[in-house]
C-alpha cells in the first residue's frame, strides 16, 4: 500500500517528456485535465501517478492493463458530468414541486408503486423487537426515507428487493443494539458489547442490527473536556448498514467494494482511502460520517465503512446537498461508487 513516506518514482511519461518534449499521451489527456482542474480543486496528478504505477506492476496481464487504460480515461472524462449531475439533480428537485401533466402523474404513480412493491419486501425481512403498529409505521418510514433519498440509495433497495438475503432486526426502543446482541466483534476485530453500536452489520449471518430510537444528542467525558456528540437519525445507520451487507452480497470480499482478484479497483479504492484520510489528517473539514468511518482503528474496517458514507450522506441530507457535500468533500469516493458500484447492483 503506497504510504507518504514512499520514494517517488519516476514514470514512463515523465522519461518521454524529458526526451521528446510533449507526448502522445499528454496531448491526449490535456483537454481533460484542464477541464478537472477547472472544476475541483484537487490534484489529479497523485491519482494518475498511482494508475500509471499499477500499469507497470501487471504489464504481463494484458486485459487487466486494457482495463486499467480504460479506467483512465473514465476517471479523466467523467468528473466533469458529476459535476453536471450534481447541477441536474439540484434542478430536479425545483422542478418535482411544480405541476405536472398527466404523463408525469402516470410516472409518478408508477414510481410510488415500485417504491411501495420494495417497502414491503424489505419489511417482510425486518423482525421488530415487541412488535406494534406504531413500530411497524416508523420502521417502515425508515425504507421509504432511504428509497426516497436518491436513485442510488433505491437502487440499493431494489437490489436487496431482487436478492432477499437479508435479515434485519430492529429494536424501536433503543438506540444501540444490546437489547438485539449484547457481545459481537467489530470490524476493528475488537470483542465489545452491542451497547457500543447505533446498528451492526453481521456478513457471515447476514443479519443487520439497528437501534431504532433517534437521539438528539449525547454527552461524552475525556481527557480534553466534555463535548456533544452527533445526532443519532437510525434511518442514516440503516441506509449505511445495509450498503456494506450490498458490498458482501456483490463483491464477495467481507464488505469491500471490489472483487478479492480484482487489482485494479483494489488499488484505485485504496488511493481513495488514502486521500480522504490525508484530507482529514491535514486539518480539513469533513462531514462526521466521514470522520466516523475514518476513524475505525483497522484499515479493513476504514475500507468497509467508508464506501458505506456515501448512501448515508445521501439519506442524512437529501439528493440534493447530499451529492453536494459528496462532491466537495469525496468527489473520488462518489465517482467510484456511482461508477464502479452502482453497475454492479443493476448486473
Amino acid at each position: 500500500m503506497a504510504g507518504a513516506g514512499d520514494a517517488v518514482e519516476i514514470l514512463p511519461v515523465e522519461e518521454a517528456v524529458a526526451r521528446d518534449g510533449v507526448t502522445e499521451i499528454e496531448e491526449g489527456s490535456r483537454d481533460s485535465t484542464d477541464e478537472l482542474r477547472h472544476y475541483l480543486s484537487i490534484n489529479f496528478a497523485s491519482l494518475q501517478g498511482e494508475i500509471n504505477a499499477l500499469h507497470r506492476e501487471i504489464t504481463s496481464r494484458d486485459i487487466l492493463l486494457r482495463k486499467l487504460e480504460e479506467s483512465v480515461t473514465r476517471l479523466s472524462e467523467d468528473i466533469i458530468p458529476l459535476k453536471d449531475y450534481v447541477t441536474a439533480k439540484m434542478q430536479e428537485e425545483v422542478h418535482s414541486d411544480q405541476a405536472r401533466n398527466g404523463d408525469q402523474e402516470t410516472e409518478e404513480e408508477e414510481n410510488n408503486r415500485a417504491q411501495n412493491r420494495c417497502v414491503d419486501v424489505m419489511m417482510s425481512l425486518t423482525e421488530i423487537r415487541e412488535n406494534n403498529e406504531e413500530k411497524t409505521q416508523k420502521v417502515r418510514g425508515f425504507y421509504e426515507k432511504i428509497y426516497k433519498a436518491s436513485p442510488f440509495t433505491s437502487r440499493m433497495l431494489t437490489f436487496l428487493e431482487r436478492n432477499r438475503g437479508v435479515k434485519v432486526i430492529v429494536d424501536c426502543d433503543s438506540s444501540n443494539i444490546s437489547n438485539l446482541v449484547r457481545r459481537l466483534v467489530s470490524l476493528d476485530a475488537a470483542k465489545t458489547h452491542g451497547t457500543e453500536f447505533h446498528a451492526f452489520t453481521d456478513f457471515f449471518q447476514c443479519k443487520v442490527y439497528l437501534g431504532g430510537k433517534a437521539e438528539k444528542s449525547k454527552v461524552y467525558e475525556s481527557n480534553t473536556g466534555r463535548y456533544v456528540y452527533k445526532i443519532y437519525d437510525p434511518e442514516v445507520s440503516l441506509a449505511q448498514s445495509l450498503a456494506q451487507m450490498v458490498m458482501y452480497l456483490i463483491f464477495n470480499n467481507r464488505g469491500c467494494p471490489y472483487a478479492c482478484d480484482d487489482e485494479l479497483y483494489e488499488k484505485l479504492y485504496e488511493k481513495i482511502v488514502l486521500e480522504t484520510s490525508q484530507k482529514k489528517s491535514s486539518g480539513t473539514s469533513v462531514d462526521q460520517l466521514i470522520n466516523d468511518a475514518l476513524s475505525m482503528t483497522s484499515y479493513f474496517a476504514r475500507e468497509v465503512s467508508l464506501i458505506s458514507v456515501v448512501p448515508g450522506m445521501l439519506v442524512k441530507y437529501g439528493s440534493k446537498e447530499g451529492m453536494s457535500k459528496l462532491q466537495e468533500q469525496m468527489p473520488f469516493l462518489m465517482l467510484f461508487f456511482m461508477q464502479h458500484v452502482i453497475p454492479k447492483m443493476g448486473s
